[in-house]
């Protein structure tokens, strides 16, 4: 496999419990850059703002639990949120495409359509897709354990659902979590 890289930023995107920081950290790995969850700047970002600038980051302030509201109501909130992550991914982008700092950002939190806004070729995208529940439960349970991952995997569904569907109307780049033992290969000819 040749190891030269075309690109300075590459966002990994996709719901939670599909691999994406594994493989995240698979191509890392393989082209010799960093990895920056975008779970690390959504928490950053959370510390240092308000529920007025950043209302989808702080909904669950006032004390709302997700597991009391509904499926559809947590993916709301996935996008939403990743609607807001949008000003401050772009800025880091900027910086490292200004210094020609080859980066990863992975994470739950990166709205499709925003990847493909760049004219930059030196910015690539793919997202992971996994659309068997009973996996993402295990990946889940072999992971964290404890209660609740179905409810969470539902919500992995679904979010991955609306991520497929826009990545399929806007021709981005995704590929399928399994079969694992081939995800890297098939992710670095995508790219």
């Amino acid at each position: 496999m040749n190891n030269d890289r075309d690109w300075t930023v590459l966002f990994i995107g996709g719901a939670s419990g599909t691999g994406k920081s594994s493989l995240a950290y698979e191509i890392a790995k393989f082209y010799g850059v960093n990895v920056l969850e975008v779970d690390d700047i959504h928490l950053s970002v959370e510390k240092v703002t308000t529920k007025d600038s950043f209302p989808a980051i702080h909904y669950w302030d006032d004390g709302l639990n997700w597991e009391d509201v509904g499926v559809d109501d947590n993916v709301n909130w996935l996008i939403d949120v990743s609607k807001e992550m949008i000003p401050v991914l772009k800025e880091l982008v900027n910086r490292h495409i200004k210094d020609n700092l080859p980066i990863i950002i992975e994470g739950d939190f990166i709205y499709p359509e925003f990847t493909n806004s760049f004219r930059e070729p030196e910015v690539k995208s793919i997202f992971v897709n996994e659309t068997d529940i009973n996996q993402i439960l295990q990946n889940y349970l072999s992971r964290e354990g404890g209660n609740m991952q179905h409810y969470r995997a539902e919500i992995s569904i679904t979010y991955g659902k609306w991520i497929a569907d826009i990545c399929n109307q806007n021709d981005i780049r995704m590929i399928e979590s399994r079969p694992w033992d081939t995800v890297l290969t098939r992710a670095l000819n995508r790219l």
